[in-house]
């Protein structure tokens, strides 16, 4: 048998001299601390500051939809949170950044020239923020633009609110001049039925009038006749053609001749035709509203951005404090292991 030899190692740890180790080798920790600590500080002055303007929107007051009001005629309706929120809606829109960054010196600004609408539209979501409380009121609402340089914050912010402002005006004024087109051609397709059947009536009384008129003058009738058809004419007018027209003749042909003229002219009297006088006030009614979409303000702007102060990152204190704390670990576990590479040694 081979004898090994069992190298015993004692665990425990002795914490004095543990501590006394890391205070001979103070100096070199410190100053390990010193040099992590000055990378990161170095780090972070040299990244870019960037800033975050801030708008404070809240719903709009009733004055400044009461233009909306117009959509009744049209028998719709524009409430007051249903307004803000299509604004909001349009803030959020890609359509809004794409007509945002339509404008050259906008997106040279934000973005290298190589830069595809997509990267961009995408880069803009995240640096343009719709941010709505999750506690408290959902309607005061904050819209947070973050640049390099804070006027350009500012004024990005507050002109994106103006250009949603506008495509939510332009998308009202559409949807008003549609819904109104669409009324008055509903109405129009009405009064044409109407007065269609109207005269489809009309020309059915005089075709009988004409066929009662021809056999009274062959028949010599010039004065009304008593007749027994005459007992029968509500009757027989509904259900059997030829007794009506047996009364009709029978009436001779001075009767007959007035009443063709008279259902004649009854043709150019509209006013006549039932349901017609509320159709063409309704036609009037619509013609004669306006609808002013530059009196709407879908949005209160309880705070429009302003240029800001402070720069939101990076946070330099934090990641000086940061570089501090790691150096300082760093620095002691290389102390630690270089002794139990020397105690090891030894």
């Amino acid at each position: 048998m081979y004898k090994k030899e069992i190298e015993q190692f004692d665990d425990e740890i002795d914490l004095f001299e543990l501590i006394q180790s890391l205070w001979k080798e103070k100096v070199l920790i410190v100053a390990i601390t010193a040099v992590i600590t000055l990378i990161g500080g170095g780090v972070a002055f040299s990244l870019t500051p960037i800033y975050e303007a801030t708008v404070k929107m809240l719903p709009p007051s009733q004055s400044d939809i009461a233009e909306l009001a117009k959509f009744d005629v049209l028998q719709s309706s524009q409430s007051q949170s249903q307004s803000y929120a299509n604004f909001l809606q349009i803030l959020k829109s890609n359509q809004l950044r794409k007509a945002f960054l339509s404008q050259e010196s906008v997106k040279t600004s934000l973005f290298s020239p190589k830069t595809s609408l997509q990267k961009a539209l995408s880069a803009l979501e995240k640096i343009a923020v719709v941010e709505i409380p999750k506690k408290g009121p959902k309607t005061e609402v904050s819209f947070k633009f973050q640049f390099k340089d804070a006027a350009l914050a500012a004024d990005y912010a507050n002109q994106l609110i103006q250009l949603a402002v506008d495509q939510y005006r332009v998308n009202t004024a559409q949807t008003f001049s549609s819904k109104k087109d669409q009324e008055i051609k509903k109405l129009k397709d009405q009064k044409a039925s109407l007065i269609s059947t109207h005269e489809g009536r009309l020309n059915t009384e005089i075709t009988k009038l004409k066929e009662a008129y021809q056999i009274a003058d062959k028949l010599n009738i010039i004065e009304p006749r008593e007749s027994k058809d005459q007992t029968v004419k509500t009757e027989a007018r509904s259900s059997v053609i030829t007794e009506e027209m047996r009364y009709l003749y029978s009436q001779g042909t001075r009767a007959l001749s007035a009443e063709i003229e008279t259902v004649t002219e009854r043709k150019k009297n509209l006013a006549m035709v039932d349901g017609l006088l509320e159709i063409g006030q309704r036609l009037a009614l619509l013609n004669s509203v306006s609808f002013d979409v530059s009196k709407v303000m879908p949005v209160t702007i309880d705070l429009a951005a302003e240029v800001p102060e402070q720069r939101i990152k990076p946070k330099r204190s934090l990641i000086v404090a940061l570089s501090g704390v790691v150096g300082g670990i760093l620095a002691i576990m290389f102390v630690l292991i270089r002794n139990a590479v020397r105690n090891r040694k030894a």
